[in-house]
């Protein structure tokens, strides 16, 4: 009969006591013959890994209860395999069944599964998370949209450079017949025309106006300063209408989910009965995006508060949390 000697301090070889050497049918412990032949490994480090096989291990852990991620942990991880499906989806190099595989898995995390990956809720996210980010490419320093000549706004960095130092002139002294000089609650500012790429930019001065106030204090900093792209004007042209206007995000908002219900249902009555239960959450985020859109901030500020909005409102109404969502399609279809 083998017998297998444990290592011990008297015996780091596991030999029995024979003197390192081994009898016939006497076998040390298998992980001293693996010491013997492969020495120590160190099997620590940064691996490399495909995209899918990314996303897999991403939605298990947000799928395990036993993960133990924290609150931050789970958020990064979440946004990694957002933009890994989209990454999968674009590169073509899984089947469209694959890629339909895979956000099934990654809709089944609980809570937020269904809210960022289910396929009625994507396209209206990725349409939002599309302006918010081009909106916030567009952010650019205010003097990039006042309308005046290089010689005069050469003359108006050089002065505010000089203010406080020895031998510096006056505001008006310093750009009179160049600038207009006005005075707005007790203070001088510098009355600016306004390019035309100014029009869709929150800038200091008259709301809509064709000027931009620069005060003649602290100028410097004034015309370093970041403008942002205003929420309203942002979602009445351009890219902005597209992907966060009212007729976008209203067909964003319900198309989705009426094509599933409908390419579901058996019936009309049927439809009817499915979007009782799906259709009302989403109009309660359409209607708070609509509000949330009249208020008076820059693009990044509303489109962001739309999205956390519209989230909140989901996850809310879900079985997982309230139920109000079954609730209210119970009371619209006459169940009890």
């Amino acid at each position: 009969m083998n017998r297998i000697y444990p290592c011990t301090a008297a015996d780091p070889m596991g030999t029995g006591g024979q003197d390192g050497l081994l009898g016939q049918g006497d076998l040390p412990w298998p992980s001293v013959v693996a010491a013997r032949t492969y020495g120590r490994l160190d099997i620590g480090g940064i691996y490399s890994a495909d995209d899918v096989s990314a996303a897999e291990f991403l939605i298990a852990e947000l799928k395990s209860p036993d993960s133990e991620l924290s609150a931050d942990e789970a958020e990064e991880y979440a946004l990694q395999l957002r933009a890994l499906i989209s990454k999968i989806e674009s590169s073509a190099k899984l089947t469209k069944d694959q890629v339909l595989a895979l956000k099934k898995k990654a809709e089944s995390i609980p809570i937020v599964g269904p809210l960022l990956f289910g396929t009625a809720n994507l396209p209206g996210t990725l349409a939002s998370v599309g302006g918010l980010i081009h909106s916030a490419s567009k952010a650019t320093k205010v003097e990039d949209l006042l309308d005046m000549t290089d010689a005069t706004r050469k003359q108006l960095k050089k002065w505010a450079a000089s203010r406080g130092k020895p031998n510096s002139v006056s505001a008006s002294r310093a750009m009179k017949g160049r600038l207009k000089l006005v005075r707005v609650g007790g203070n001088l500012y510098f009355e600016i025309p306004a390019n035309t790429r100014a029009s869709i930019y929150r800038l200091p001065g008259p709301a809509g106006g064709s000027h931009v106030h620069i005060p003649a204090f602290n100028t410097a900093k004034a015309l370093r300063a970041t403008a942002h792209v205003d929420g309203a004007a942002y979602g009445s042209r351009g890219v902005g209408l597209v992907l966060t206007g009212k007729a976008a995000g209203g067909a964003l908002a319900f198309g989705p989910q009426a094509y599933l219900d409908w390419s579901s249902s058996t019936s009309v009555g049927d439809f009817a009965t499915k979007s009782a239960y799906s259709q009302p959450t989403n109009a309660l985020a359409f209607a708070a995006g609509l509000a949330i859109g009249t208020a008076t901030a820059p693009a990044v500020v509303v489109i962001t508060a739309s999205i956390l909005a519209g989230l909140a409102i989901q996850l809310v109404m879900s079985d997982d949390v309230t139920g109000w969502g079954t609730d209210l399609g119970n009371f619209l279809t006459g169940k009890d």
